[in-house]
């Protein structure tokens, strides 16, 4: 599999990377004057405690300052810095159309 590190510590998949290229590239006429989203929370503590979720969604590029703004192959995402935390030094992957984060 190939693998690559994100200057902030986000690992991600090839397979990864195309996911989010197939996306983006479907969904961007409609999207004018946006970007994709990269979003990560993962429960600390409750009932819920070490479960986490993910998501993809499109935000205006007004919102999205340039700092929080990395390429994952070709496709630039917006990801928070909540979101880059938790997700450092975890895989992002894209195996049998899902979307797998691993420690």
């Amino acid at each position: 599999m190939e693998m690559h590190r994100m200057p902030c510590g986000i690992i991600y998949s090839a397979d990864f990377a195309g996911f989010l290229r197939r996306k983006y590239e479907a969904e961007k006429r409609t999207h004018r004057g946006e970007l994709l989203s990269l979003e990560y929370l993962r429960c600390s503590e409750g009932e819920r405690a070490g479960s986490a979720w993910w998501q993809v969604v499109w935000v205006p590029q007004l919102s999205a300052p340039a700092e929080h703004r990395f390429h994952i192959g070709e496709t630039e995402v917006f990801i928070h810095r909540q979101s880059r935390r938790g997700l450092k030094n975890h895989l992002l992957h894209f195996t049998e159309g899902q979307v797998v984060v691993k420690a």
